[in-house]
């Protein structure tokens, strides 16, 4: 039978143990140096940062942590987020165009009139974002998730989107790969 006072070790030791690793896991101010100066922070923890109207054209972010990250207005044309973390990002303004964020996680990001004009988006998880005004032309959707997305007046026109996953996803008045508009009430289809 286990005593009060090794129950009371353990639990303090799991504690400690949390706190430990928590630590180790948090985002460093050195990795926004590191973006800013050399526009390479890969696999870093950036969570929750502040990268407001940043120009980080062409940066090579693969991998990195950027969940909760703040990127309204900013410059990430052409960057490489190939597998990022960008679940509840605010990427509202942001110009993406030609961006690679294929396998990322956008979960719940904000990208509200954000440019993704050319950006590869194959496989990347994009449940419950709101894509509302965004630009979508020509970029490659495939195997996307956007289950529930919100995507109101958003221009798909010319993407690609085989096997896209559309469940749920709200798109009145969006802009259809041919230019035709979406009615109001598209759900999971654009109707037309």
């Amino acid at each position: 039978m286990i005593g009060k006072k090794t129950l009371a070790i353990l639990g303090i030791s799991i504690v400690v143990f949390i706190l430990a690793t928590a630590a180790s896991f948090a985002f460093r101010p050195g990795g926004i140096l590191q973006l800013k100066n050399l526009k390479k922070c890969q696999n870093c923890d950036l969570s929750s940062a502040d990268l407001t109207g940043l120009d980080l054209s062409g940066a090579e972010l693969q991998g990195a942590n950027m969940s909760g990250a703040n990127f309204i207005t900013t410059n990430l044309s052409g960057a490489n987020l190939t597998n990022a973390e960008l679940a509840g990002a605010k990427l509202s303004n942001v110009n993406l165009a030609g961006a690679n964020l294929t396998n990322a996680n956008l979960t719940g990001a904000s990208l509200m009139k954000a440019n993704l004009t050319g950006a590869d988006l194959t496989d990347a998880n994009l449940t419950n974002a709101k894509l509302t005004d965004a630009r979508l032309t020509d970029a490659n959707l495939t195997n996307a998730n956007l289950t529930n997305a919100r995507m109101n007046n958003a221009s798909l026109r010319g993407a690609n989107l085989t096997n896209t996953k559309l469940t749920g996803a709200r798109m009145d008045n969006a802009s259809w790969l041919d230019g035709t508009t979406c009615k109001e009430g598209s759900v999971g289809e654009c109707r037309q």
